[in-house]
């Protein structure tokens, strides 16, 4: 089993390329982080933004322990930004048959920062992108392969990816 994280900045294109691969890559389930939790329920259980998505990750990491235990799925992607931390807890599922797979987004800041796709960053978004630039979300040293995506596709970013995870699985031998 791959458990799969795009990682990377505000506006890289981690979802977009996340609902390609998950038709791309054999038995994959996409677990959407942001909808873990609703912005209705934040506020009903009174939790700030930061105690949110916190939330969030405990929610992502009790589902990915309960697929991971019942087997039914090959690949479990998600996409969410890598911290240290984070990538310590989550390198944890690994075991004899669960690799743990972080790909980073890193299109060039200027491309960041524009409209892309459907998407209309705010000012607070287009701030928020910056600061994850100079925290270095785009060049994550944790990173099983980074990926500048300033200038292809979609698809093409998911092919490459996809080929990656398949190269990646037959030298470590997971399933």
């Amino acid at each position: 089993m791959n458990i799969i994280n795009l990682n990377g900045p505000i506006n890289a294109g981690k979802t977009t390329v996340s609902l390609l691969l998950k038709e791309m890559l054999d038995n994959c389930l996409f677990i959407e982080v942001d909808n873990l939790l609703s912005d209705d329920e934040q506020e009903k259980l009174h939790l700030t933004l930061k105690q949110g998505w916190g939330e969030r990750v405990n929610r992502l990491s009790f589902l990915i322990e309960q697929h991971k235990s019942s087997h039914d799925y090959q690949n479990i992607l998600f996409a969410y930004p890598m911290t240290d931390n984070l990538y310590h807890r989550w390198k944890l599922w690994e075991d004899a048959q669960t690799k743990f797979i972080n790909i980073t987004l890193a299109p060039k800041l200027d491309i960041c920062l524009k409209n892309r796709g459907t998407r209309l960053l705010s000012d607070a978004e287009r701030t928020r992108i910056k600061q994850m630039y100079f925290e270095g979300y785009h060049c994550s040293k944790f990173a099983d392969l980074i990926l500048d995506n300033s200038f292809q596709t979609p698809q093409q970013t998911a092919q490459i990816i996809t080929e990656f995870i398949h190269q990646k699985t037959l030298k470590k031998g997971t399933i």
